[in-house]
C-alpha cells in the first residue's frame, strides 16, 4: 500500500496555489492601473479577488471532473469536446457575469467600461487555463500506466497498488479488491473497473476482474473452468468470458 497524497490532489493544491499567485498579481494590477481613479477602493479589489478564487477552486474541481469524464468517453475526440467545453462556459460566464454585474450597476458605480473589458478579457483567460491546464494533466495522466487505486479500508481512503491486487470481486454497487492479506471497497462498476484496468486484469466471470500476474493456472472440471492464483484462490470462470487466455 502507498500511504501518500495522490496524483489528482497534488494537482489541485499546486492549481490552486498558481491561482492565488494569479489573483495576487490581479490585485497589484488593479492597484497601478486604478489607483488614482477617484471611486477606485482597494478594498473593493480584495473582497472581489477573494470571492473570485473561492468562485474559481469549485470551478476547478468541476472542470478536472469533466476533463476526465470527456477522456474515458470520447477517446480521439476529447480535444474537440475540451474546446466545446470552453466555449460553452465562456459563454455561460459572460452571460451570467453581465446579468449579475449590471444589475448591481457595478461598473456604474465602481470604474468605467473600460473596467469591464478588462474585466471580462481577464477571467475568461483564467477560465481557459484552468480548463486547458486541467486538460492536459488529465491526457497526459490518461497515457501512463496505471499503478495504483484509491479505496477505502473502514473510514480512510489509501492509495493502494495495483500489483498487490490478486483479483476484485463486484459486491452490489461497490467492487471488493483482495490482496494477499487484506480486503479493500470501492464504489464503482466492474465492467467499467475493467476496461480502465485492461490488459493487466482480465475479467473473467460478471463477479469476478483478475489480477492476470497472479494466475498460476487453468483447471477444467466437466464444463466448468475455474482458475487458480497465487494466493490458493479458486474462481469460476463464466461460461460467457470462456476460455481464459492470459
Amino acid at each position: 500500500m502507498m500511504w501518500s497524497l495522490n496524483t489528482d490532489r497534488r494537482f489541485f493544491y499546486f492549481a490552486t496555489l498558481v491561482l492565488l499567485v494569479v489573483f495576487g498579481i490581479s490585485l497589484i494590477q488593479n492597484v497601478i492601473r486604478y489607483q488614482h481613479h477617484a471611486s477606485y477602493d482597494i478594498w473593493t479589489s480584495v473582497i472581489y479577488l477573494a470571492v473570485s478564487v473561492l468562485l474559481f477552486i469549485p470551478f476547478m474541481v468541476l472542470s478536472f471532473q469533466v476533463q476526465k469524464e470527456l477522456n474515458r468517453r470520447f477517446g480521439k475526440w476529447y480535444w474537440l469536446t475540451v474546446v466545446l467545453f470552453a466555449l460553452v462556459i465562456l459563454f455561460t460566464f459572460y452571460l451570467l457575469s453581465g446579468i449579475l454585474l449590471h444589475s448591481l450597476e457595478f461598473f456604474d458605480h465602481f470604474i468605467s467600461e473600460d473596467y469591464a473589458r478588462y474585466y471580462f478579457g481577464r477571467e475568461a483567460l483564467y477560465h481557459l487555463l484552468v480548463i486547458f491546464g486541467s486538460s492536459l494533466f488529465v491526457r497526459l495522466k490518461g497515457k501512463k500506466k496505471r499503478t495504483t487505486i484509491e479505496v477505502n479500508k473502514g473510514r480512510k481512503t489509501i492509495t493502494l497498488r495495483l500489483d498487490t491486487v490478486h483479483w476484485i470481486e463486484a459486491d452490489d454497487h461497490y467492487l471488493n479488491f483482495y490482496t494477499g492479506t487484506d480486503v479493500f471497497i470501492k464504489r464503482a462498476n466492474l465492467g467499467d473497473m475493467a476496461k480502465q484496468l485492461a490488459p493487466d486484469f482480465i475479467r473473467i466471470h460478471r463477479k469476478y476482474v483478475v489480477n492476470k500476474s497472479q494466475i498460476v493456472s487453468k483447471e477444467k472440471k466437466q464444463r466448468q473452468e475455474f482458475i487458480l492464483l497465487s494466493s490458493g484462490k479458486r474462481l469460476k470462470v463464466g461460461q460467457s468470458f470462456a476460455p481464459v487466455f492470459w
